[in-house]
């Protein structure tokens, strides 16, 4: 996650949704912004929470504490989420899952790294068929979600804007808007599949049965996602037509 302490704006990166792009344009925009963890370009929404400062780590609570808030959150989560809330202005994009995990799989075998990768989810994609890799990613639950990832309904959720997509452009704009942020007059594609790539149906037929597991673990962004998605006002007047 990146994060500009002058305008309290920070960046969720989730792998493959034109993060690089969002990522160099973030920079240009807000020369203040820092990795809240060096050296590594995902990281959870809460953990950053928790590295930041802005809400509590479990591990440092009382005993009593901790079991009395994990008994309020299975009960009420929103409820947890008000105590614990922070005002932490986030962005993020996501991504229809399927595509965005064919586009990893590809990714990923495409990447030339200078040390071979020991991470299970990274190797299996290398070296193993698509179907290995969605078992290992989505059967075994070895990719975070996007609701776990972005902490949906958790302390900061209430000033989060996760963009569609396949509208991130406009998506992105209206969000600066909201932000008091410029918005980028030109998005640079960066890190982009090259052409050619990224058939989706004969990854769908591949999948097979898989296609259910993914969305088993994505449930959320095909339950919710879509009534909160930001699009953006070219989308908005479009669809009202």
């Amino acid at each position: 996650m990146l994060f500009s302490p002058a305008t309290n704006v920070a960046f969720a990166h989730y792998p493959k949704t034109a993060g690089t792009s969002i990522t160099c344009w973030f920079q240009e925009q807000l020369p203040d912004a820092v990795a809240v963890q060096p050296g590594r370009t995902h990281v959870a929404v809460r953990h950053a929470l928790q590295d930041l400062g802005l809400v509590a780590d479990p591990s440092r609570r009382p005993k009593v504490v901790r079991e009395c808030l994990r008994l309020i959150r299975q009960l009420a989560p929103r409820t947890v989420a008000a105590y614990e809330r922070c005002d932490l202005k986030i962005i993020g994009v996501v991504r229809e899952p399927f595509a965005m995990l064919v586009s990893l799989f590809e990714y990923w075998r495409r990447c030339e790294f200078d040390e071979e990768p020991t991470d299970v989810l990274v190797s299996t994609a290398r070296t193993g068929s698509f179907r290995a890799f969605l078992e290992c990613a989505v059967g075994d639950r070895q990719l975070t979600n996007y609701h776990t990832y972005f902490d949906v309904d958790g302390p900061a959720w209430r000033t989060t804007r996760l963009i569609a997509f396949e509208s991130l452009e406009s998506g992105l704009a209206a969000v600066c808007r909201e932000f008091g942020l410029e918005p980028p007059r030109d998005l640079v594609r960066r890190n982009a599949a090259p052409r050619g790539r990224g058939d989706v149906d004969a990854y769908r037929a591949e999948a097979g049965d898989l296609l259910f597991e993914v969305r088993s673990h994505f449930r959320w962004y095909y339950a919710e996602a879509a009534r909160v998605l930001v699009r953006g006002e070219r989308e908005a007047r479009s669809g009202a037509a």
